[in-house]
């Protein structure tokens, strides 16, 4: 079976407006998903770090092998930028998981999700995302716009999951019917050589590529929900 970990913020310390609803949507995807429950981390138990690769950035402290590198597929629910995930403490690191920062699957991971506001946003999104965080992850899923806070998404893409949908298809679906119509739904993936990443199931349900562990191709999409 497949291994989950989920970090979720609501409370922002200053850093930005607090949420009300990231714990249940994180929850609601850990607790719903047939698998082995990997980490959990929320507020101020949640670091920038987890997703960082160790001695890349400045600062360096990242522990990506322990957390997010460390599982096969992870959730983060939170604010979001173009190039950042947004954390409530600054003393973990300095509170911005940033993409240049970043060095995912060349452990474990094959599937990240990044439910917060524009980080695959269109413009840039290879240069940002793309070549220098893809070593061996699969797919990042999220939005190029803004999304709003809800609680139910989480959960209602690990039921697609479950009930064998692929990867993309399942992700598309609890956007379109968690967000308003102008909100976009997004994602890029990997391919390299013969590995396609495009029928890509959650583990036990259906086909999983092999790791693109050196891809040489990008595969975009985005959509209104």
């Amino acid at each position: 079976m497949g291994s989950i970990g989920i970090e979720w913020v609501n409370q922002y310390n200053g850093n930005a407006s607090n949420l009300e609803n990231n714990d249940n949507n994180a929850r609601g995807f850990y607790n719903t998903l047939q698998g082995v429950k990997q980490f959990e981390y929320g507020d101020n138990l949640a670091w920038d770090e987890d997703f960082e690769k160790a001695g890349k950035g400045s600062p360096s402290a990242g522990t990506d092998t322990t957390y997010a590198d460390n599982a096969d597929i992870v959730f983060f629910s939170g604010h979001g930028w173009r190039d950042f995930l947004l954390f409530g403490r600054n003393d973990r690191d300095n509170g911005r998981a940033r993409n240049t920062e970043m060095e995912l699957g060349d452990q474990d991971l094959e599937w990240i999700v990044f439910d917060g506001c524009q980080a695959l946003e269109f413009d840039g999104v290879f240069g940002r995302w793309g070549w220098g965080v893809f070593k061996g992850l699969h797919y990042i899923l999220g939005f190029a716009t803004i999304c709003y806070d809800k609680a139910d998404r989480g959960k209602k893409f690990a039921q697609r999951l479950n009930n064998k949908w692929r990867m993309r298809e399942a992700w598309i679906k609890a956007c379109k019917e968690t967000e308003v119509a102008d909100t976009k739904f997004a994602y890029l993936r990997a391919n390299e050589g013969g590995i396609s990443t495009y029928n890509d199931h959650w583990h036990g349900k259906g086909d999983v590529s092999l790791d693109p562990d050196n891809p040489d191709n990008l595969w975009y999409l985005n959509g209104n929900c």
